[in-house]
């Protein structure tokens, strides 16, 4: 958002060039349409006051009358008159300046009672009362002449009124979406400024990591995981190659009733899945359970009780084969030597504290990052909200423009337009770079 530029300032400047160039055009219209209201309630008021004289005439008339006929000229037009005052008065509450299809509708309703009740009653009327009936016609008649002109006005003015009435609604709309820009922008710097914090707080962790890999010992206990990783990789994916598929396999089958194996080679399958270097180094010289296992494997594997198919039985009784021979007895030395050197280093009092803090600090680090990344993500959709919020504010922009252009001869000035794209243009900046990401790389490789 450009500095000392909001929303409110340019909701300002909107009403005023709609006021000073808009509504000044609007004026003749304006007061034309207040003249018809005024005329309207000037009718309305002396109809109703005519009217009350009226009821107040009938109900001395009413009153030890001997003619029924006059009698009941005399009850009709009291109802007429009653009828015509209640409609005026909820005529007369609305106001002249309201708009002109309002105006236009109260008319209508107001003429549509009159000329009703005049209509049924004015038989009743007879010849009696022709001054009052005389009067009441040419005041409906008013009425309806008054209602033609103001009908006529409403459809000559409504494309212009309406034009108006659209330019206001684009405005107000294009002022929320310029407040939501910047409303985005406010936490888009809030967001970013957590960021910052957090990239801070990581460099101060990430820093006590490495002070903790440098340690001699840390370093050492570093080497023989490393060693142990390197074995393990090895046996899966050299010495036990295509083996753990047919264990898995084996458990599955097993766990499904399909098949039947001894309790204890199934402990024996399910460590060799789970901790495949660690079962092994356990195991006493020649990995005798492994190759009591395979040897079992290798018999239903050639009997065909575990159906594998034909190239992979092949290759898999020949993988077995090599192990019972004694193929793992090298790398099953090599871990037992591993782990025993891991453990040695883990009897330190010192390397257990460094290790516990290294994982406390690490975890830390995990959940700053997966915070980090959250609010990223966060700037990324207020990101794509903002250029979409933007593309409208434009739109709304351009067709003021247009429909003052076209309808009022009067386009938004320059100065104007370019204050309000100043507070549509991108502003959102990418998240800041993390300074410690190459020390975070390093401290991970160990």
């Amino acid at each position: 958002m450009k500095e000392g530029k909001k929303a409110a300032d340019v909701e300002k400047t909107l009403q005023h060039w709609t006021g000073s160039v808009i509504e000044p055009q609007l004026k003749p219209l304006q007061a034309k349409a207040r003249q018809l209201g005024e005329t309207a309630l000037s009718l309305a008021s002396s109809l109703e006051s005519r009217c009350r004289e009226f009821i107040r005439n009938t109900k001395y008339d009413m009153s030890g009358l001997g003619d029924s006929h006059r009698l009941r000229a005399a009850m009709a037009l009291n109802r007429v008159s009653g009828e015509i005052v209640t409609a005026s008065g909820e005529f007369l509450k609305s106001s002249p300046n309201e708009s002109i299809s309002k105006l236009e509708t109260s008319i209508t309703r107001l003429l549509r009672t009159a000329g009703s009740s005049y209509n049924e009653s004015v038989k009743a009327m007879a010849s009696h009362y022709a001054s009052e009936r005389g009067w009441l016609r040419a005041e409906i008649e008013g009425l309806q002449r008054l209602n033609n002109q103001t009908s006529q006005f409403r459809t000559k003015t409504r494309d212009v009124m309406s034009i108006r009435d659209q330019i206001q609604e684009h405005s107000k709309t294009l002022v929320e979406h310029l407040a939501a820009l910047q409303d985005l922008e406010d936490s888009r710097v809030h967001l970013e400024e957590e960021i910052h914090q957090l990239v801070y707080n990581e460099g101060s962790l990430l820093e006590a990591i490495e002070r903790i890999e440098s340690d001699s010992e840390i370093r050492a206990l570093n080497a023989k995981e490393a060693e142990l990783k390197g074995l393990r990789k090895k046996l899966l994916d050299e010495e036990m190659s295509r083996l753990g598929g047919v264990f898995t396999k084996l458990l599955s089958l097993h766990h499904r009733g399909e098949v039947h194996t001894h309790p204890q080679a199934i402990e024996v399958l399910t460590r060799y899945v789970k901790t495949p270097l660690t079962t092994l180094a356990k195991e006493s010289d020649g990995y005798p359970e492994l190759t009591d296992l395979l040897e079992g494997l290798y018999e239903s594997i050639e009997s065909t009780r575990l159906p594998l198919g034909e190239k992979k039985a092949k290759k898999t009784l020949e993988r077995a084969k090599r192990i019972i021979n004694g193929s793992l007895r090298p790398i099953q030395k090599e871990a037992r030597e591993a782990f025993a050197a891991r453990s040695q280093i883990l009897h330190s009092p010192n390397v257990r504290h460094l290790r516990s803090d290294r994982s406390n600090l690490r975890a830390e680090y995990a959940r700053s990052r997966a915070s980090k990344e959250s609010l990223e993500l966060k700037i990324k959709n207020i990101s794509e909200e903002a250029s979409l919020l933007r593309i409208q504010a434009k739109t709304h922009l351009d067709t003021m423009d247009e429909l003052a252009t076209k309808t009022f001869n009067k386009s938004i000035p320059r100065e104007l337009r370019e204050e309000v794209l100043s507070l549509t243009r991108e502003t959102l900046r990418q998240p800041r770079s993390n300074p410690f990401d190459a020390l975070a790389r390093r401290s991970s490789h160990r």
